[in-house]
């Protein structure tokens, strides 16, 4: 995970009085043995000795502290990134909040209450195309929901993905009304940096917004299960299925977003389904040398 504050502080400060106290043990120790080096060996070898040791000590530390330095400079801005994309993801959180979703709640409500009066029911043409309005307004209330869910979640860096991944089940299965459950024999920590982390969560959020919108499922389920090597991120359900080969019209380019998020991971995506066969999305993400 990200590393706060106060550890990069505190690893800045170990590095400085590293830098400051460890020459100066180091030139002690040396004058401390140099009248014991030039017993043993003649002066001129003694002094060509005490310089190569020295001279190879003082640059073994100079690369160390450069090598430290640097790792600690790369750690640092990372956690600011990440930090960044944080706070710029609550606000957009927020201004989706107090803007789109309030918006598309009011549009739906006026638009029902239009659709019962008097001179609205006597025309079935009018309030056909007023229905179709309102359940529009409706999806797009639950997937702007849904963004701002993702949205929020991903400012609790202190959350692990399973807890992410449960707080996300939650609100599909309670705003869907689609029976959803999460299981997992992963016990340890899944080894997944913070991007592959976010990658994840949104790879699994699309492929339940899809089973929403598409499936006309009775059940959905979220497996989560690690081999070889890497952590797979089943999302599956019992609905109508379709043709992988020949996406539904508008199913593309969220077929290609989780794609492309998966790859960008150093994973895999797979998509099975058929028509009358549900779907099932797997997701292949490596561990390990994600998890810096």
């Amino acid at each position: 995970m990200t590393l706060d504050a106060p550890p990069r502080a505190a690893t800045l400060r170990r590095l400085r009085l590293l830098g400051l106290f460890a020459p100066v043990v180091f030139v002690a120790v040396l004058l401390g043995l140099r009248p014991l080096v030039v017993a043993t060996f003649d002066l001129r070898t003694a002094h060509l000795l005490l310089g190569a040791t020295l001279f190879l000590s003082a640059s073994a530390f100079g690369w160390a502290m450069y090598s430290l330095l640097g790792r600690t400079h790369d750690a640092v801005v990372q956690a600011e990134r990440q930090t960044a994309a944080l706070l710029e993801r609550d606000r957009i959180a927020r201004e989706l909040h107090d803007s789109l979703a309030q918006v598309l709640s009011v549009a739906h409500l006026r638009l029902r209450t239009l659709e019962g009066r008097p001179c609205i029911r006597g025309d079935e043409r009018v309030r056909a195309e007023i229905d179709d309005l309102a359940t529009l307004c409706r999806e797009a209330h639950r997937d702007v929901r849904e963004a701002i869910v993702g949205l929020k979640d991903a400012h609790h860096p202190e959350r692990t993905l399973l807890d992410h991944l449960e707080s996300f089940v939650d609100v599909f299965e309670r705003t869907s009304g689609i029976p959803t459950t999460l299981t997992t024999d992963v016990e340890h920590d899944l080894g997944l940096s913070d991007a592959a982390q976010v990658q994840v969560v949104r790879v699994v959020q699309e492929a339940l917004t899809n089973v929403r919108k598409h499936a006309a499922a009775r059940r959905a389920g979220v497996r989560i299960s690690a081999r070889d090597g890497h952590t797979e991120f089943v999302v599956e359900d019992d609905g109508t299925g379709f043709d992988a080969h020949h996406p539904r019209p508008g199913d593309g380019f969220g077929l290609t977003t989780m794609r492309e998020r998966t790859e960008s991971v150093g994973g895999t995506l797979r998509i099975d389904s058929a028509p009358g066969r549900g779907t099932r999305v797997v997701a292949r993400v490596p561990v390990g040398v994600l998890s810096a």
